[in-house]
């Protein structure tokens, strides 16, 4: 026997007579930041595409657009990241939901963010509807965010500001962006990368993605300078490979470090699970 509701209705008859007009509906984007590292691993490198139209024309961006009406925000974000730097088959990890009201002026719009990975730094161009492509160096403290671009003349800096916020009994910090030079990011943009930073400085010490940030065979002293660039400090060498053990293995082979004064050190890949 059918179930009925209140009004006597099946799921079939509730669903004919169902109006989607009946309430207002926000389009859904994503946004994607997509991280890597520089040659030395000194410094995180981010992707930014310049905006070729209304709003924040002209404005460097995260890569991202409008979620099509058959498929997920993932293969969504996967797709705008092809269309519009070139890139294809990268990590991709959800970050936070933006729902913040008026974050975008063209109307209603959420955004699902996604952290990308990557090991190479692979030439960009700007596509579809973004006018240009880049990599940019990234800084992240406790006092401000500095992306920049010395071939592209383009210095974005943040001051950022530490505000205690409670979730019923949990107390915990973030930060509060506030834009210190003439050049900006689009949208709320720099809110995303300050929840995806966050998010990989909290992960990164007890799961694989800075194996995600590397070449397939890398040295230990490549591995910890990754660690370091993105937490923000250093580590203690036994501490460091405590920590990671469990996740290489040899192989046999050993190489110069790419790192700052590398020396020639043995070489590691990761240890997938069985």
């Amino acid at each position: 026997m059918e179930k009925r509701n209140k009004e006597g209705l099946t799921e079939k008859q509730f669903l004919e007579q169902y109006n989607q007009g009946d309430y207002k509906r926000p389009s859904v984007t994503t946004d994607v930041l997509i991280i890597g590292m520089n040659k030395d691993y000194t410094k995180m490198k981010i992707l930014l595409i310049k905006r070729g139209d209304h709003p924040f024309i002209d404005c460097w961006a995260l890569p991202g657009g409008f979620v099509e009406e058959n498929e997920t925000a993932h293969q969504a974000a996967a797709r705008e990241l092809k269309e519009e730097t070139g890139l294809k088959d990268v990590y991709l990890d959800q970050v936070y939901t933006f729902t913040k009201p008026g974050r975008d002026p063209r109307a209603w719009v959420i955004t699902i963010a996604y952290l990308a990975l990557i090991s190479e730094l692979q030439e960009v161009e700007g596509l579809d509807d973004a006018d240009d492509a880049d990599w940019f160096d990234l800084e992240f403290t406790d006092e401000e965010i500095i992306i920049s671009n010395e071939e592209k003349e383009v210095k974005i800096i943040y001051s950022l500001k530490k505000k205690i916020f409670y979730n019923g009994v949990i107390r915990y910090e973030n930060y509060i962006p506030a834009l210190k030079s003439q050049d900006s990011l689009a949208f709320d943009h720099v809110e995303i990368i300050i929840e995806a930073l966050k998010k990989l400085r909290k992960q990164i010490k007890y799961s694989g993605e800075a194996f995600c940030l590397v070449d397939e065979k890398f040295t230990l002293p490549e591995l910890q300078a990754v660690y370091e660039t993105v937490l923000g400090q250093k580590l203690y060498k036994k501490s460091f490979r405590d920590m990671i053990s469990e996740y290489v293995v040899e192989t046999g082979d050993e190489r110069t470090s790419r790192t700052p004064k590398g020396r020639r050190c043995k070489e590691y890949s990761f240890k997938m699970e069985e």
